[in-house]
């Protein structure tokens, strides 16, 4: 299959007038213009429309298994291909949980018979050190460690042997950092706070210097944290994604909007979250992921026991382009946190930048469409959002896997099974 996408391109020098050439999901040219015998050819030489290097999301619950009346691996990619996601990273904390070798293997035979957009598999701490085993370096794409439940519990010494099969093996891990030392008790139930954060980041680094492995702190919530993780990322190894709600919303919201807006790591303060954005402007924070942690509408009901978390891959990318048009951030830093940083943390450098060579995963947005985000139209089975309402203006209007449309103009336009492990890559 050989097909050209022509537009205003998001290169490393600048953006370009230009046509890009993709042969067997392969970029194999980048010129100014392009004629040439194609199987397909997509043209978005249309005002406001950029092309940029093919989103990733570092972190994403996609559920299925016994969980997929939230979830599942068609719906999820649907959401991310609507997004503009071309790789998605799916977390193991499902039902049953991706900690052992078969159950990881079960995961890639599901995700490959359902994906519409390319994904990798994270690896949860398992029970017994027998589920630390070679193989698991084929299928899985890191590790994720939820310190909370793990590293501060009687799994410590468990975790620290998958932290040392992560160095051994050279694998990401990515850590959801919160000591619940520093918890507090609120109306929505315990909740971290800012302490907790800055006190498990400094503990996830101290271990990364003892074992060597390379580590990831996901969804950085507080001013405190994220000042904690600056502070060790000159000397460590360490990189840092935080989500669009904490940037823009607060804790005055949560009481708002009540179990909608539940979230772990809970909403922080407004000054917290200007630090975030502030953070994020400057390079000092590397990356945006969604989070996107969908539930049913009966498990957010009740304010102290619904379960964390909201849809996220619909809205991310909206809610960023409308702060692109607002001037609070401009669309390098989109491609930067959204495209280059989370491909380069996760070690696929086989994506991130328009570039010969590269895989042709490609996100073209309209920074000037306008809507409002309404959950009854999302692909997601999660129909709700802290967002609902909001006017936003930008999009995704194509996203493209490996040469093919997977979204056109707002329609999933591609079979399931399309999306690939990412460890295809090479």
């Amino acid at each position: 299959m050989r097909s050209i996408v022509k537009g205003k391109l998001f290169t490393s020098k600048g953006i370009l007038d230009g046509s890009i050439l993709i042969e067997d999901g392969r970029i194999t040219r980048v010129a100014r213009d392009i004629q040439e015998q194609v199987d397909r050819v997509l043209d978005y030489r249309k005002k406001g429309h950029i092309v940029l290097p093919g989103l990733v999301d570092m972190h994403v619950h996609m559920r299925d298994f016994e969980l997929s009346y939230k979830e599942d691996f068609y719906t999820g990619t649907g959401a991310a291909a609507m997004g503009g996601f071309t790789v998605v990273a799916d977390m193991p904390n499902t039902k049953p949980k991706v900690n052992k070798l078969a159950v990881l293997r079960e995961r890639e035979r599901v995700a490959k018979s359902k994906a519409l957009v390319d994904y990798g598999l994270y690896y949860g701490v398992p029970d017994r050190e027998d589920d630390i085993v070679d193989g698991i370096e084929a299928l899985a794409i890191g590790f994720k460690v939820f310190m909370q439940h793990e590293f501060y519990t009687d799994k410590r010494e468990l975790t620290e042997k998958v932290l040392e099969f992560a160095s051994w093996k050279k694998m990401l891990v990515v850590a959801h950092a919160e000591n619940p030392k520093f918890f507090v008790k609120t109306q929505m139930g315990t909740a971290g706070t800012p302490e907790a954060e800055a006190s498990a980041i400094k503990d996830i680094t101290g271990l990364a210097s003892s074992y060597g492995f390379q580590p990831h702190v996901t969804h950085l919530s507080s001013a405190a944290g994220a000042r904690e993780f600056l502070k060790w990322k000159k000397q460590a190894r360490i990189t840092a994604d935080t989500c669009p709600y904490y940037l823009l919303l607060s804790d005055d919201d949560a009481r708002l909007q009540g179990a909608i807006a539940k979230v772990h790591p809970p909403l922080k303060s407004s000054a917290d979250a200007e630090f975030l954005l502030k953070k994020l402007k400057d390079g000092g924070i590397d990356a945006i992921s969604s989070d996107h942690a969908p539930h049913s509408l009966e498990e957010k009901a009740n304010l102290e026991s619904a379960l964390p978390g909201f849809p996220g891959l619909e809205t991310t990318l909206p809610i960023l382009l409308t702060m692109v048009n607002k001037g609070l951030l401009g669309i390098e830093d989109i491609a930067r946190a959204c495209a280059t940083n989370p491909s380069k943390n996760l070690g696929l450098n086989m994506i991130g930048a328009i570039e010969e060579g590269k895989i042709g995963n490609l996100t073209i947005v309209d920074l000037h469409r306008r809507a409002k985000i309404d959950p009854k139209t999302f692909v997601s089975k999660a129909k709700y959002s802290p967002f609902e309402g909001r006017e936003v203006e930008g999009m995704a209007v194509a996203t493209i896997v490996r040469g093919q449309p997977v979204m056109l103009d707002g329609e999933v336009v591609t079979q399931g099974g399309w999306g690939e492990n990412v460890k295809t890559y090479g």
